[in-house]
């Protein structure tokens, strides 16, 4: 049918280990575990090229303990740190912000992958569209 289209994203609610942005890259929360004390901590990456990521707030927390939503598949909003983004770029953590990049260099063993551009950045801040691919490289893997 003409004009018919399907959505497919999945969201789940986690318990923000410090207060985050929206649309920012989120990893494993309190050392490294997502299933602390019964519940599911997120945190910001330490920095570029951060792994164990969840995925991309939906949403801003004001301290640690809120409860925020995470898309973990399918297309979300994402805050990028440069206009060199172009469309259909992989896209890395690149700072403690929670920020992405596309990998100007070459990829190594251990490095997070968010997914890719579904547009292009104009400047620093900008928040695009992103297809998820989670993932953590492994050698020889783009």
């Amino acid at each position: 049918m003409a004009g018919n289209s399907q959505g497919y994203v999945w969201d789940e609610t986690f318990v923000a280990d410090a207060a985050l942005s929206a649309y920012r890259v989120v990893v494993a929360g309190e050392d490294g575990n997502v299933y602390e004390y019964g519940s599911k901590h997120i945190k910001l990456p330490a920095g570029a090229d951060a792994n164990a990521i969840i995925g991309v707030t939906q949403h801003a927390t004001t301290a640690s303990g809120d409860t925020v939503l995470v898309r973990r598949a399918g297309l979300t909003k994402l805050e990028v740190a440069s206009s060199t983004v172009t469309y259909g770029a992989a896209l890395r953590p690149w700072d403690a912000e929670g920020r992405a990049n596309n990998q100007i260099g070459e990829w190594a063993s251990g490095d997070g992958v968010i997914g890719y551009a579904d547009c292009k950045s104009a400047a620093s801040g900008d928040v695009i569209e992103c297809w998820l691919a989670i993932r953590t490289l492994l050698g020889g893997d783009e």
